[in-house]
């Protein structure tokens, strides 16, 4: 008997992803084509947008050094036992304090340092000595710097977003106290806000993310200490922690703080497109203008 071989139907627009894995497709967010996950560049050869570079993929900086424009040192700091993608701050400074000698009481500077990860204030707060944890370590060794991100006014002004928000990141941005964005990893940034109890030090962590969805497609994330995670999709399952219950459309300040540098730098506004461009809906569109306004 003769056995007829029988394919799986592919839908058109992907006969020519290749073999098929179980690693999932992306959409290029320049020309839409549909590229396997682990290309490095679009398979499209009108556009050659590339994805990422084909080098090993760099570690995760352990301490990296925040620009503050004062004297005050804070850095952003890997959690190492959580992960690349976890980071907590930690400031750095000189204590003065009076030692008693044969010759008499002597004025002393000791480095001094504060770890804001809850587990290490508890246990700073329960030590006897000089409690130094491996955070505050890591930051005294630190010889990294994290790179500004300017935010243009006239991309701001282009921005749809309420002319209240405009004006509190407006306002953060030209606070004497550094750049309003700054990027210490290639997902991670640091972005200033108001202190508070949570976030002491004026500033906070945000993060930019692609992740696979249960279709294997990826999906941009946000991610921002201030609330949680939101999934950039007009469809947004709801999770069963509160915090994570935000509508897209009432996103924090801090993202769009971000989005706004983003769109002031033409290197920048490609690699996060996805972030810029939002889906169907347009919910998380920024204005073709402000995209135009990069090279202002």
């Amino acid at each position: 008997m003769e056995m007829n071989s029988t394919k799986a139907s592919v839908p058109e627009f992907l006969s020519d992803l290749g073999k098929p894995t179980l690693r999932g497709i992306r959409k290029c967010p320049r020309c839409g084509t549909y590229n396997g996950t682990r290309g490095l560049s679009c398979k499209n050869k009108s556009c050659g947008n590339v994805f990422r570079c084909g080098a090993r993929k760099q570690p995760s900086v352990d301490a990296v050094k925040i620009i503050t424009g004062s004297s005050q040192q804070i850095f952003s700091v890997r959690q190492r036992d959580r992960g690349p993608d976890y980071r907590c701050f930690v400031e750095l400074g000189v204590s003065e304090t009076t030692l008693q000698t044969v010759y008499g009481t002597v004025l002393t500077q000791l480095n001094s340092g504060r770890c804001f990860l809850p587990s290490c204030l508890k246990g700073a707060s329960k030590a006897t000595t000089d409690y130094r944890c491996q955070h505050i370590r890591l930051a005294e060794n630190c010889c990294t710097e994290a790179k500004p991100l300017t935010l243009k006014s006239s991309v701001l002004n282009s921005m749809h977003i309420s002319p209240e928000m405009k004006q509190v990141i407006w306002q953060l941005a030209t606070e004497p106290t550094g750049p309003l964005v700054q990027r210490v990893t290639r997902n991670i940034l640091v972005v200033k806000c108001k202190a508070s109890p949570k976030h002491s030090l004026g500033y906070l962590h945000v993060s930019f993310v692609q992740k696979l969805n249960s279709l294997g497609v990826l999906e941009p994330r946000f991610f921002c200490s201030c609330h949680g995670s939101l999934k950039m999709k007009k469809s947004m399952k709801m999770s069963k922690t509160k915090l994570l219950k935000e509508e897209p459309s009432q996103n924090c300040v801090h993202f769009h703080a971000c989005v706004g540098a983003f769109s002031s730098d033409e290197a920048l506004a490609q690699e996060f497109a996805d972030f810029l461009s939002g889906d169907s809906s347009g919910r998380w569109k920024v204005a073709p203008n402000v995209l135009s306004a990069i090279t202002d």
